[in-house]
């Protein structure tokens, strides 16, 4: 059994199903060294997000705003009516080249795809070379934090422009959308991150 959907209908479902659906802990992103991530990441409340230049902010949980680069905190859409202590990542701006969705299941990428490429949506296959890089910097990222993931997990990873691979963020499977994913083998991977409890 699982639950496939938006985060918070997915957990209102869940909870009525008897099922946990696993995800990253929130701080998670935060954890990850910068040779991985090739970007300053910071986690906390809202309130405290101050800053002088451009800054990404994003929630760490629920989406209760878009995601976006912000000249002021006060300039995400709904600011005054959002919780003040929600908790959120921050990191630099820096220029995506290349995203990737991956559906990983116990340590290994089961079906991927590209998303976004040169500032426009697009799920064509990716070079051969491209394959390669992304294939053994998972493989780099996966010794060292394969322990602090779900066994089941969707992985985004793209390319920096002047940094190179890097890690972009962790999304729970069953809420992730697959672009153009094998739609089997990613329901191999949603069904493993719901777990029936006892």
């Amino acid at each position: 059994m699982a639950v496939y959907g938006e985060d918070i209908y997915a957990e209102i479902v869940a909870e009525q199903c008897n099922l946990t659906l696993t995800k990253p802990d929130n701080h998670w992103l935060s954890i990850i060294l910068e040779e991985f991530t090739k970007r300053k990441i910071s986690y906390g409340q809202l309130k405290d997000v101050v800053h002088q230049e451009p800054l990404f902010i994003k929630c760490s949980d629920f989406k209760s705003f878009k995601a976006g680069v912000f000249d002021k905190v006060t300039d995400i859409k709904g600011f005054d009516s959002l919780d003040p202590e929600m908790t959120v990542f921050t990191s630099e701006v820096v220029e995506w080249e290349l995203e990737v969705r991956c559906f990983v299941l116990n340590g290994k990428i089961k079906t991927f795809s590209s998303y976004w490429r040169n500032d426009v949506y697009d799920t064509n296959p990716l070079a051969g070379i491209e394959q390669q890089e992304l294939f053994a910097f998972f493989n780099r990222f996966m010794e060292r934090y394969a322990e602090t993931l779900p066994k089941a997990i969707v992985l985004d990873f793209g390319i920096i422009t002047g940094k190179g691979w890097a890690l972009i963020e962790a999304n729970p499977a069953w809420c992730s959308g697959l672009y153009a994913c094998d739609a089997e083998i990613a329901l191999e991977v949603i069904v493993e991150s719901c777990i029936k409890n006892n």
